[in-house]
């Protein structure tokens, strides 16, 4: 459902009472499905992938000085599509824009959607934030408690949605958050923040704003409140992490999930003032450091037990360890080669295996990357072979890596994570 948005201010205090009678009851009857409010903004190429935008999410535990001190810093730092929650009572910046509320009785005061324009620090050009007031937890005539949820976007949106929240008690009244959301070009982004502890709305959250995408690309990002193996999602719906703790005790709980499917695409931690850290999403990067991990024995961590030269290739521990950091170097030609980064030597292909040798640019360390279908998984394949790396039969600590696997099996199938943040916008690998 698209609704014309009404302006408050001095200058139209008429036309918006006269527009208000008119949309408040449409507004509540369109909450049963979910919420869209076209809005007037320039055009925009009709995109239709998650990553035409730099997306991010981060849980800030309160709001306040943070917009300044930690927002500003995602934004500069490239990310210009940030999901926000436990955002603080009220945004910063200039209020432009109120929707009607989109319910109300005198035990919920009823949810509306907020315009702000902000310039964060070091930009220089005003953002737009869309904030929902989900606390309402406080004394009387405060602007309510933290627990409140928000999108902030360096381009102006066509749309504004909000999704219906999970839960609904025997009165009618919602007993979980709604998610919010913005359309760029023909993606929708959403900000999301289940219910805690548990996160057991997300799974019917998630329905719900598929449900107001339609057939367009959406990504809800955001804290879960759960691990996402526990989160059930639709065949074909893929989830983006950061594969490690994004909380202070311990857990991960702040991800991507989205309709599309994008290769090797994951999330990086980045601590800040909150006890979440934030996770920014990009696909691998050169030159990043990553840690790869050997999808057929475990997810283990691919490394060296040293690097002395001739020292093999190995399915490790499960956790990182001193030289399982490596790094994707463009050797021209679509070839790369893989510099172990404590040691600064190569991979090189030698008798089957791989081995850590000082790096000279011959061909025996050169490597052909390519993307599995599955989302996240790469391959890697020797230049001078028709064979993949990957793991045989063998498992556990020190199960050698071999190059002589057929590429369609799935012993050659590898995840990675960030171990070091690549910054700004690095290059993209193959």
């Amino acid at each position: 459902m698209r609704l014309s948005p009404f302006k408050t201010g001095r200058g139209n205090r008429h036309g918006a009472r006269t527009r208000m009678r008119h949309l408040v009851p449409a507004l509540v009857l369109a909450l049963l499905a979910g919420l869209s409010v076209s809005l007037s903004s320039p055009a925009q190429h009709a995109e239709a992938a998650v990553e035409d935008h730099t997306n991010a999410t981060y849980n800030m535990q309160g709001g306040g000085s943070k917009w300044t001190t930690d927002v500003s810093q995602i934004a500069r730092r490239g990310f210009n599509v940030i999901a926000l929650q436990e955002v603080g009572s009220q945004p910063p910046g200039r209020l432009t824009w109120t929707s009607g509320y989109l319910g109300g009785s005198s035990n919920w005061n009823g949810w509306r959607v907020q315009e702000y324009r902000w310039r964060p620090l070091g930009q220089s050009s005003d953002w737009y934030i869309y904030f929902v007031r989900t606390d309402f937890s406080g004394a009387a005539g405060a602007n309510g408690g933290r627990v409140n949820i928000a999108i902030l976007s360096r381009d102006h949106p066509s749309q504004v949605h909000i999704a219906r929240p999970a839960f609904y008690g025997n009165n009618g009244l919602p007993t979980s958050r709604p998610a919010l959301g913005i359309t760029l070009g023909n993606t929708l982004y959403f900000s999301v923040h289940a219910v805690s502890p548990s996160g057991n709305d997300g799974a019917r959250l998630v329905e719900n704003i598929a449900a107001i995408a339609g057939q367009r690309t959406w990504a809800a990002m955001g804290d879960w409140n759960r691990n996402p193996d526990n989160l059930s999602i639709r065949r074909g719906w893929h989830k983006y992490t950061a594969g490690g703790a994004t909380h202070q005790g311990g857990n991960e709980l702040d991800y991507m999930v989205s309709n599309e499917r994008i290769a090797a695409y994951r999330g990086w931690t980045r601590g800040y003032g909150s006890d979440h850290w934030s996770v920014e999403f990009r696909r691998l990067a050169a030159n990043a450091e990553v840690e790869l991990l050997n999808t057929h024995d475990g997810f283990r961590h691919i490394t060296f037990a040293n690097t002395v030269n001739g020292t093999r290739l190995i399915s490790g521990a499960t956790n990182p360890d001193t030289y399982s950091g490596m790094e994707f170097r463009p050797a021209g030609n679509n070839l790369y080669s893989i510099v172990e980064s404590y040691s600064g030597k190569c991979w090189s292909d030698n008798s089957g295996g791989i081995i850590l040798w000082p790096c000279n640019g011959a061909g025996d360390q050169l490597f052909d990357m390519r993307y599995w279908n599955d989302t996240g998984q790469i391959q890697i394949k020797p230049k001078n072979r028709t064979t993949c790396v990957g793991d045989d039969t063998d498992s556990g600590w020190g199960s050698e890596l071999l190059t002589t696997l057929s590429c369609s099996g799935g012993q050659t199938r590898i995840n990675f994570r960030f171990d070091e943040d690549p910054g700004g916008n690095p290059a993209v690998v193959f």
